[in-house]
């Protein structure tokens, strides 16, 4: 598609305070050739900190220097011989700089216009705005993207011109239309009237009155600093129409002559067909006679109505009477018609609104995901900023699946692009909903964890709702099930623990099966009908810890190596109340946590064959916690509590003081069990069918 032919109209505040150190340069080439192929280039140099007229001097050889060296080379693109060009004025502006010692800054902004794009740059804090349909837009992160004034979330790269001796300045691309206006402008002045300001003069004025009445507005306002300022308004140029020839004439198609030949012949023929109607005219003309002689008598003899009576004249008042009427109808029909005309229309400017405001919606939530892709991408992560992002296109999102116009399936795209990058961002694993067989479906759509350990192996998961032990192992991550309900006879598995690398896990029929590598083996106890209810359990040196909270003891199965446990013994000296126990770890003494969040410690004498409580009080850095579940592993240097209501972890000495907590993610539900990994640093957590890991910091 050819490229619309743009014109410029310009307005500055220099030429409005002549004794001002500030520089604008603006470069429109007289040249066709070098019109289309480098455009028009518009640069603005703020001098900050003056003192005396070597600010000023600087500034007109860095904007001159910038302006010869984007025009020196004509075979380089755009971006390059801008980029250059900056870089040689930095590199002048430091060099210059050098002597003044900080009495003086430079700010610059840079825009080129080349056919129907728009490439622009800043160093230090000038800026560059782009006004489109009354909305104010900055240069955003990427080639094309626009980033609302309201919305910025960019900085600059170098605090000023010349600051930093070689400077790579990022160079923002973007087409622009008839009707757009570029405003280059000083730091100082968007500090002292805001970009609001300058947004309205470019939308209501011409560019020359929008710089006429900004430079008021700073004297009014009383604006410290440079004003200087650079109005650019595109539009389309006028050109002449070129010259219509005639075409010539194309020849007939031959089977347009053959019909035109056929056509004529059968004409001729036609005019010398016999005269057959004039023929049966003449023959029934009597009989057509007798029958209108026929009616005619009919007709005479029907009843006559009575003559009319003479009409009463019309007056004047009358004859007024019906204009005025016929006025009126006139102007009610001319009223429906104009309302049924601007209802039209403006259900109509209504409809394109309400497209206009969905395409909007759409490509801002785009860009959000963008940024938030980006920002997650950076090394190291910057989950603040992405975790920004994901909200405000969640947001978006949600205000645009109410649009009337909203497309079903871009929206279902969108929301799982957002969610596929909030998981990243929130640091999940894997999603056990979302695991998928060979046909390409869920195999556990209702998913939901409770128990988790871990091996050198990888990460067990006993999931109730989908009947399944989940092993998560390998990078990148892979999910199997290690046992799966109503194979072997296994029900569904509702509790795990683990003795090194053999896995034990505990199922809703109260069988406690025994994995090791591909082999399963059911070790259920024989007296397991003694457990009145079994709420939690634990594997240590081959021995297993059941916690019964309807009978409030610990029962304790011995076994050697492990493959087969004896008969039930009661653990605990003392029971804990009825009904309290709630999770249990087993070190070198017995943790409980109880429902009421105590932890209880209980410790085997060297005489006693059952555990006996013995004191164990926490010291809190910050506020008490309730614990829901408690892991203590004997070949690591602390204890680990789970807070669930409050989604925290807390890591503890032994003897308890506190050493460290670990928030969890807080825009997941609660968590329903954890496992921590001091070899990896990390802390897995599960989340409704979701397991996310979290950094074990030091």
């Amino acid at each position: 598609m050819r490229q619309a032919s743009l014109a410029t109209k310009i307005g500055t505040t220099v030429e409005l305070r002549p004794g001002t150190a500030d520089v604008i340069v603006a470069s429109e080439p007289t040249l066709g050739a070098t019109l289309r192929t480098k455009g028009r280039f518009y640069f603005l140099c703020e001098v900050a900190r003056q003192h005396g007229n070597a600010g000023g001097d600087i500034a007109k050889e860095v904007a001159d220097l910038a302006r010869q060296e984007y025009y020196y080379d004509l075979s380089a693109g755009i971006e390059v011989s801008l980029r250059k060009a900056l870089r040689q004025a930095n590199r002048r502006a430091a060099q210059r700089l050098r002597d003044q010692h900080g009495r003086v800054a430079l700010h610059c902004a840079c825009a080129v216009v080349v056919n129907n794009e728009l490439y622009a740059a800043r160093i230090g804090a000038a800026q560059v705005f782009l006004v489109r349909r009354a909305r104010l837009f900055l240069p955003g992160d990427e080639p094309g993207e626009l980033a609302d004034f309201v919305h910025r979330t960019t900085t600059r790269e170098a605090e000023s011109l010349g600051g930093v001796a070689d400077l790579l300045p990022d160079v923002w691309r973007q087409s622009i239309e008839p009707g757009d206006t570029l405003i280059l402008a000083s730091g100082a002045l968007v500090d002292g009237l805001g970009a609001e300001a300058l947004k309205n003069a470019a939308v209501t004025l011409h560019p020359r009155a929008a710089a006429e009445h900004i430079n008021n507005r700073a004297v009014a306002d009383g604006v410290v600093g440079s004003t200087a300022a650079i109005f650019i308004e595109v539009t389309a140029a006028t050109a002449a129409a070129g010259r219509v020839l005639p075409e010539p004439p194309a020849a007939e198609p031959t089977e347009v002559v053959i019909a035109e030949g056929i056509r004529t012949r059968f004409e001729s023929i036609w005019r010398r067909r016999p005269k057959v109607t004039q023929a049966i005219g003449a023959a029934t003309a009597p009989a057509a006679k007798a029958m209108g002689k026929t009616v005619a008598v009919g007709f005479e003899l029907m009843p006559r109505r009575a003559a009319p009576l003479p009409r009463r004249p019309d007056t004047a008042r009358d004859r007024s009477r019906r204009q005025r009427r016929a006025a009126s109808l006139l102007a009610v029909l001319l009223l429906l018609v104009a309302g049924g005309i601007g209802t039209l229309a403006y259900r109509d400017y209504q409809q394109n609104r309400v497209i206009g405001d969905y395409a909007l919606a759409i490509l801002g939530i785009e860009s959000d995901i963008s940024a938030a892709q980006r920002a997650a991408d950076r090394k190291p992560p910057d989950s603040e900023l992405a975790r920004q992002k994901i909200d405000h296109a969640r947001i978006a999102l949600e205000d645009a699946a109410r649009s009337p116009t909203a497309d079903p399936a871009r929206i279902a795209t969108l929301r799982e692009q957002v969610a596929a990058l909030d998981d990243r961002i929130t640091g999940v694993v894997v999603d056990l909903a979302r695991v998928t067989g060979p046909d390409g479906r869920s195999i556990a759509p209702g998913a939901k964890p409770t128990a988790l350990v871990g091996n050198v192996s990888g990460l067990y998961a006993a999931d109730p709702g989908a009947g399944r032990l989940w092993k998560i192992f390998g990078d990148p991550t892979q999910v199997a099930p290690a046992l799966t309900r109503g194979a072997l006879g296994v029900g569904a598995p509702s509790l795990v623990g683990n003795l090194g690398e053999v896995i034990y896990a505990l199922d809703d029929q109260r069988h406690v099966w025994r994995v090791e590598g591909t082999g399963v083996a059911d070790v259920t106890p024989e007296d397991s009908s003694t457990w009145k209810s079994a709420d939690a359990f634990a594997v240590f040196v081959t021995n297993l810890y059941v916690l019964d909270a309807t009978s409030g003891q610990v029962w304790k199965h011995e076994s050697f190596p492990g493959t087969g446990f004896q008969r039930a013994q009661a653990y605990l000296t003392d029971p804990i109340p009825t009904g309290t126990g709630r999770s249990i770890a087993v070190d070198q003494d017995i943790w409980i946590v109880t429902t009421q969040g105590d932890i209880l410690r209980f410790r085997r004498l060297t005489t006693s064959f059952t555990a006996t409580r013995v004191d164990f009080v926490p010291r809190w850095r910050g506020a008490p916690i309730r614990p829901t579940a408690v892991q203590a592993i004997d070949v690591q240097r602390a204890i680990y509590f789970l807070d669930t209501p409050n989604k925290v972890v807390v890591q503890m000495n032994r003897d308890g003081g506190e050493i460290a907590r670990f928030a969890l993610p807080p825009n997941l539900p609660e968590p329903s069990a954890f496992y921590v990994s001091e070899g990896l640093r990390t802390i897995f957590t599960v989340h409704g069918s979701k397991v996310v890991a979290t950094e074990l910091r030091a």
